[in-house]
């Protein structure tokens, strides 16, 4: 288990210790990012794999700086700098809420643990991958459940079916919700109309959040709940 607590700069001899860390944070990076790539985030496998493996490149040549130049730790700094830029830039504020912000932190601990890798410990870059799962999969469980306070629900919905647009158009907006179209049943209603019938089991934020979406939609002429 000296892979855990050695530092792999010194287990293994130059150059592989640096092309084995940059290896592993790929593949943390990447194993992170299959989570958020599932959930059709805009931070994915190929984004998350790519900031571990620069972070960790950028900290190894930081230590490589330090014997010309002296402080490592100015380039460490600026690598949260630029995360900072780019969790900023998956951040949408949406009408009710801001959306992307558990994206935009799995950015910023991802960065970290390829500075943990870069830095030579590769125990600790895989413990901060584990740790990221386990919130990112068991946690979101738990809020989507009973403990967390949420709310069942049956929302009729008669909308104009605008030529196929509407479909495609909720159809979308439902899974922004993490909701299943095996969840809608559709039947036709009055004047051309067809009436959605969405039986959800969403937290109560995310179920107020789904009903201010659903008023402000033109296509919906009623909301029964």
């Amino acid at each position: 288990m000296q892979w855990l607590t050695d530092n792999w700069h010194s287990l293994f001899p130059y150059p592989w210790g640096s092309i084995s860390l940059s290896i592993l944070a790929l593949l943390c990076g990447a194993w992170v990012g299959i989570e958020r790539q599932r959930k059709e985030k805009p931070a994915g496998i190929r984004t998350m794999a790519l900031i571990a493996l620069g972070s960790s490149a950028f900290t190894m040549v930081g230590y490589a700086f330090t014997s010309s130049t002296g402080d490592s730790g100015r380039v460490a700094a600026q690598i949260v700098t630029g995360v900072g830029f780019l969790g900023g830039g998956v951040l949408l504020r949406g009408t009710t809420s801001i959306h992307g912000v558990t994206t935009a932190a799995t950015i910023w601990l991802v960065a970290a643990m390829g500075m943990a890798i870069g830095a030579g410990h590769a125990g600790a870059g895989v413990g901060l991958a584990l740790l990221a799962r386990i919130v990112l999969t068991v946690v979101n469980r738990w809020e989507r459940s009973s403990l967390a306070g949420v709310t069942e629900s049956v929302t009729r919905l008669v909308v104009n079916p605008g030529q196929g647009k509407t479909e495609v158009k909720l159809e979308n907006l439902l899974e922004q919700f993490e909701i299943s179209l095996q969840a809608v049943q559709r039947s036709p209603a009055e004047n051309d109309r067809e009436l959605w019938v969405l039986r959800t089991r969403l937290p109560r934020r995310a179920y107020h959040e789904l009903m201010m979406t659903l008023a402000e939609q033109p296509e919906i002429h009623s909301i029964e709940r």
